[in-house]
């Protein structure tokens, strides 16, 4: 039976890699895949490209981007060989206009995922089911329900990110 390896890949812009609501979520479920022994990289999906600082002006421009379905360029590839070891993929992404930010698209056309779990995290102000089943039908196959954290909610997330890791090794009837 091949081990389990999860890959926790999360969104995140330049210069926010480890402090982004995305990556505090990735930093806790590191600890708790530690605690529970699992083997585990992370892997940083971040746009080559910044966005723009004020706020109106990044609206305006992801907005854009999201109804172009712009597929901007991301900093890095996770590694090919090391993406065939990957059972499970804990996919940490914020809520952007009732979607994804484009760049995880980008990240899900350059990976192979035919025959690796994914379970969505979704960072959101408000319930972003559709935003998970969006991922799903994006990839057609292994994508589980995920779990949404209340965006800013980072210290209280542990019992979404526990339930989103338990997603990662339900037995293989469970197909979403």
């Amino acid at each position: 039976m091949k081990a389990e390896k999860i890959l926790i890949a999360y969104f995140t812009t330049k210069g926010n890699e480890k402090t982004s609501n995305c990556a505090k979520l990735a930093a806790q479920a590191e600890e708790m895949l530690k605690d529970k022994n699992v083997d585990f990289d992370t892997f940083a999906i971040v746009p080559v490209e910044s966005y723009p600082v004020d706020p109106s002006a990044f609206e305006m421009a992801t907005k854009a981007e999201k109804e172009r379905r712009v597929r901007p360029e991301i900093v890095g590839k996770f590694s090919p060989g090391e993406m065939k070891e990957i059972t499970g993929v804990l996919l940490i992404a914020p809520n952007w206009w009732d979607s994804v930010p484009q760049a995880i698209y980008t990240f899900m056309d350059q990976e192979d995922f035919a025959k690796t779990r994914v379970v969505p995290v979704i960072s959101t102000r408000d319930d972003a089911k559709h935003v998970r089943m969006e991922v799903r039908d994006f990839l057609k196959n292994w994508v589980l329900p995920g779990v949404d954290v209340k965006e800013g909610n980072t210290a209280e997330a542990k019992a979404e990110l526990e339930e989103a890791i338990a997603q990662l090794f339900q037995p293989s009837e469970s197909k979403y």
